[in-house]
């Protein structure tokens, strides 16, 4: 069963401008955070004075300084709010994996398996508050079995406490809200006054409530009769029973986490913070073991792990590295995050260490040939490639992966070093016959002389040097590929290729006619790719047909 923590900064936007611009919110006299409007410049937030004071948040500004003169405003900044709220939601991290934002002024962390490593849901919640109230910021935490629960647990929950907690369960789910005001259901404004306008002030009365009767009740108080009147009621009975169910957990509902949520994800914390760069990474090497064991137990290798570092401070590290071949082991992880944790600030000391296996795929047993020194070949070139890719940035890096192409150019693709690549013999089409080492891109023109109309080239000129043919073989045909120039009104108009390289290997006017290749070699055993394009003797031909060398054996 998951647990859901609702974080509820009900002071964020001022306690961010305070931390943010010390001294820009006085502790003594009323302050207000203002925005312009339709209706005029009115308060968005209010500090602790401004509220005894009796101003309130949708106040218009002239009217509160009407009531308090000594009152001080401020611009909002709510596009800066968000953006701090969304960086303190990642650091919440070290809470559970998957969390973010929760409106303008809250966060909820999915701390489903992580109570354990703080002793304790209750010891979790106290830590939480705790820490962010040593960074200057008034929060409330509830913890419930659903969103739902949580967030009213934390907003609305009649208790000094700072922290709320529901049992496990959905009757100790509903005996924990039964006493929170309806709109603790996230309803609207107007749904939650018709409510109470019925009698239905509490959760625990909707809950005791028959389901048929609620949509009656709505009934009863809507002057209108008609048929659009009836299907508002329906619509408004039909919300209020869908939020009680998705507090109550009765219906899903699904949440986007900030980020990608790991395959598999590793954590260790330190009641005294890691400082030296030493220590940081023998920490992190135990980390990599358990996600290593964790790996093999459910039969996977991770592509790409993250390791986060949550400070002391309230700020995060981070450092990810990206595999070109599944593994699971830590001596591999270690070798691409090692030289990325040398360069690391461990500014106050870090205090919680996150390793996520953020990609994973299913590790196939294989045979483990013995190499030079007892290496297995393929994963030591997976090594290599790996710490290639992670020094000097995987976009920098890269191979020619298979493309479903008949065109010799086209028959590939360049690809970043580590995203994977599809399977050659999963490609539609036969396997392509024998192929040089080396494509010449584009192919270069030559001169050739050859029996007509299908024989290979007897002679041939290439960049100035004349080559006497003595063995040949062909020839292989290889048609246009006409079905790429479909979507154009002009079908003898072709398009460009990309041969995966940045550019176009062939000249446009070319690219729609047939080819056959021939593999020729000379007398001292050299071996040429040449194709012949076009046909002899063919009356749309355009002229006699051209001779290009495509490659070198």
């Amino acid at each position: 069963m998951k647990r859901i923590v609702s974080v509820w900064l009900p002071q964020w936007p001022i306690e961010r401008l305070s931390r943010q611009r010390p001294g820009a919110v006085p502790d003594d006299k009323p302050f207000a955070l203002v925005t312009g409007g339709a209706q005029g410049i009115r308060i968005t937030a209010v500090n602790i004075r401004a509220a005894r004071e009796g101003l309130r948040v949708g106040m218009s500004l002239a009217d509160a300084r009407a009531a308090v003169p000594s009152l001080i405003s401020h611009p909002a900044e709510a596009e800066r709010d968000a953006q701090a709220l969304e960086r303190l939601a990642l650091w919440l991290g070290r809470y559970g994996p998957s969390r973010n934002v929760e409106g303008c002024d809250g966060v909820w962390i999915d701390t489903t398996g992580v109570a354990h490593l703080f002793s304790g849901e209750a010891a979790l919640l106290e830590n939480l508050v705790r820490r962010l109230s040593g960074f200057g910021i008034t929060a409330r935490a509830g913890l419930a079995d659903t969103p739902g629960a949580a967030y009213a647990l934390a907003r609305f929950a009649t208790t000094r406490r700072r922290t709320v907690m529901a049992p496990a369960g959905e009757a100790q789910t509903a005996a924990a809200l039964a006493g929170l005001p309806v709109a603790a259901l996230r309803l609207s404004q107007e749904t939650a006054v018709l409510l109470k306008r019925l009698g239905l002030a509490r959760i625990g009365q909707l809950v005791e409530l028959p389901r048929t009767s609620l949509e009656r009740r709505f009934s009863s108080e809507s002057s209108s009769r008609s048929r659009a009147g009836q299907a508002k009621t329906k619509a408004l009975a039909d919300a209020v029973l869908l939020r009680l169910d998705q507090a109550l957990g009765r219906q899903a509902e699904p949440r986007a986490a900030l980020g990608d949520p790991p395959v598999l994800s590793e954590r260790r914390s330190w009641g005294e913070p890691l400082i030296s760069s030493e220590a940081l990474v023998s920490e992190v090497g135990t980390l990599a073991g358990d996600l290593s064991r964790a790996l093999k137990a459910a039969g996977l290798g991770a592509r790409r792990i993250v390791l986060h570092l949550y400070r002391a401070d309230g700020t995060i590290a981070h450092a990810e590295a990206g595999l070109a071949r599944a593994s699971a082991e830590a001596t591999h992880f270690m070798q691409l995050l090692e030289s990325k944790l040398a360069v690391i600030d461990a500014g106050f000391g870090i205090d919680v260490a996150v390793l996520d296996a953020v990609l994973a795929e299913p590790l196939d047993a294989e045979q483990a040939t013995l190499g030079r020194g007892g290496a297995i070949p393929e994963q030591a070139i997976a090594a290599l490639v790996d710490r290639l890719a992670n020094r000097l940035g995987a976009k920098n890096v890269f191979r020619l992966a298979p493309r479903a192409s008949y065109l010799p150019e086209r028959a590939t693709v360049r690809t970043v070093l580590l995203a994977p690549i599809a399977d050659p013999a999963a490609m539609p089409g036969s396997p392509p016959g024998e192929r040089p080492f080396l494509l010449l891109s584009p192919p270069e023109p030559i001169s050739a002389m050859a029996e007509v109309p299908d024989g290979p080239p007897l002679r041939f000129t290439w960049r100035r040097v004349a080559y006497a043919v003595v063995k040949a073989a062909g020839p292989e045909r290889i048609a246009p590929e006409w079905w790429r120039h479909l979507a154009h009104p002009d079908a003898d108009a072709p398009t460009p290729a990309d041969d995966g390289l940045g550019g176009d290997t062939l000249d446009p006017a070319a690219r729609e006619k047939t080819r056959d290749y021939y593999v020729a070699e000379t007398s001292d055993g050299a071996r040429f790719w040449m194709y012949r394009e076009g046909f002899y003797g063919a009356a749309d031909a355009g002229g006699a047909p051209r001779w290009f060398l495509h490659g070198l054996f």
